[in-house]
Formats: C-alpha cells, sequence, structure tokens
C-alpha cells in the first residue's frame, strides 16, 4: 500500500488503472488503522466536552441501509471528487445530480445543505461561463494538490454538521470530529483519480456498510 503514501504526497492526475481485490481491501484496513487513533480523540472529546454524536441514533431500517450505505455515498463521491476531473461528462453529471440534491434538501428543510449545494453549484457554472473548460481544467491541473486536499478536507469537515453541543467546540474541534472523513476523503480521492468514480463510490459503499453493521 506505498502508493497511497507516495501518491497522497504528491496527488496528480493520472491514468485509470483497475484495482485488484487486494489493494481495494488492503486499502480499507489501512482506513481503519489510521482512524483508530482519531477516533478515540474524538470519542474523549465529545464525552468531556458533552458533544453528541448524531450518526450513533441512526437506525437500523430498510431505509437508513439504503440511504447511508448505498444513495449517500453516490451522492457524496459525485459532490466531492468528481470533478477532480474536470472532464466534460464529470461536470454534466455533476450539474445534474447537485440540482436535484438541493431540491430534495429543500424538500426536508436541510436549509444548509441547500445553502452549500447552491454556492457549489453557482462556483461551478460561474466558472464555466467565463471560462473555457480546458482552461480550467489546465489550471486545476497545476494546482491540483490544493484541490484534491482541498475537497478531502472539505468532506471532513462538513461532517462536523453530525454533532450538536456548543458550535463553538463543535467548530474548534472539528478537524478532530471530522478527522476519519478526512482520512477517508484522501483515501476515496486517491481511487477516484487511480481508478475511478465507480470503485471510490464502491469503497464508500463498503465503508458505510461496515458503519452500519456496527449498529446492528
Amino acid at each position: 500500500m506505498n502508493n497511497l503514501f507516495v501518491y497522497l504526497k504528491k496527488p496528480l492526475y493520472c491514468q485509470n488503472e483497475r484495482p485488484n481485490l487486494s489493494s481495494f481491501f488492503g486499502l480499507f484496513f489501512i482506513y481503519i488503522i489510521l482512524i483508530v487513533p482519531i477516533s478515540i480523540i474524538a470519542y474523549i472529546l465529545t464525552k468531556e466536552f458533552h458533544i453528541k454524536n448524531n450518526d450513533l441514533n441512526l437506525s437500523t431500517s430498510v431505509l437508513t441501509f439504503i440511504t447511508v450505505v448505498i444513495l449517500a455515498p453516490i451522492y457524496e463521491e459525485i459532490i466531492f471528487r468528481s470533478l477532480l476531473k474536470f472532464k466534460k461528462n464529470n461536470i454534466i453529471l455533476f450539474c445534474t445530480i447537485v440540482p436535484i440534491l438541493i431540491g430534495i434538501a429543500a424538500i426536508i428543510s436541510k436549509i444548509g445543505a441547500v445553502i452549500f449545494l447552491s454556492l457549489l453549484l453557482l462556483i461551478i457554472v460561474s466558472l464555466l461561463l467565463a471560462f473555457k473548460r480546458n482552461k480550467i481544467e489546465i489550471f486545476l491541473s497545476s494546482k491540483f494538490k490544493y484541490f484534491f486536499y482541498g475537497t478531502a478536507l472539505l468532506f471532513g469537515l462538513l461532517h462536523g454538521s453530525n454533532f450538536t453541543g456548543n458550535i463553538y467546540l463543535i467548530l474548534a474541534f472539528s478537524p478532530i470530529l471530522g478527522g476519519p472523513q478526512i482520512v477517508l476523503g484522501l483515501i476515496l480521492g486517491y481511487i477516484r483519480m487511480k481508478n475511478g468514480l465507480i470503485y471510490s463510490i464502491l469503497f464508500h459503499m463498503l465503508v458505510n456498510s461496515v458503519f452500519i453493521l456496527h449498529f446492528l
């Protein structure tokens, strides 16, 4: 799994290659090892400062399973990692799915999600209207490591919304509380770039299914 750490030191655009099963599960094993100490620290903080993790209240219903294990990995990978490769098909996918998610978030009164997704869509559409796609892709590829790290960091920090309690403490501790998701974001980004979006979705589904099984 040395390839993962070599890539994370200097993330770059690269051609897709089909992963083998052993490397796929090897990455999962690495993920578990990396998040254990972070999760222990996060657990101590939540207990010490009376911060509640809403994820722990998930039910084990069929609807929860479908949402967490199937739907969430699909739309989260599209939102956070599809545009790591700024190709026409990925842009079309992103600009098709995000408005649907905005509509769903509005219906279920998730105002924070509506604002975030709307801003994200506005930024992408504005860039496409102001510049040619290939120029944007060239710029992103030249600054790719910042784009790559930024998406992983954002993915993790936004999971701070899964916690309730003192908002200032949650914000202060968000790099730790969202630490497992930051690590996951880095690994998913690596899989997305090396193997393709489908495989990052599958890996995300694997992680979320183990998470759900933990509560059965």
